[in-house]
């Protein structure tokens, strides 16, 4: 009894082995899938965040100059 108990167990175990690796592998290409995925999104995050941060400093810098020469036009202009 105990060695069909046991024949058994091993036989149940091997069968389930195969679909067990099946299941490793698909989840390893899900997991590089979702990595993928996710550098892509960030990829595309941090792009967008540059282009906005580097407009903004531009627009900043042109304001600034602008600001500035206003000034030195206002001190040079004699009335």
């Amino acid at each position: 009894m105990k060695k069909t108990a046991i024949s058994f167990a091993l036989a149940a175990g091997l069968c389930a082995l195969p679909a067990f690796t099946q299941s490793v592998g698909q989840d390893a290409k899900d997991a590089a899938h979702d990595t993928k995925t996710a550098s892509e999104k960030g990829y595309k995050k941090s792009t967008s965040a540059v282009k906005k941060g580097a407009t903004k400093s531009t627009h900043a810098t042109k304001k600034g100059v602008h600001k500035a020469a206003d000034k030195v036009s206002d001190k040079t202009t004699t009335t």
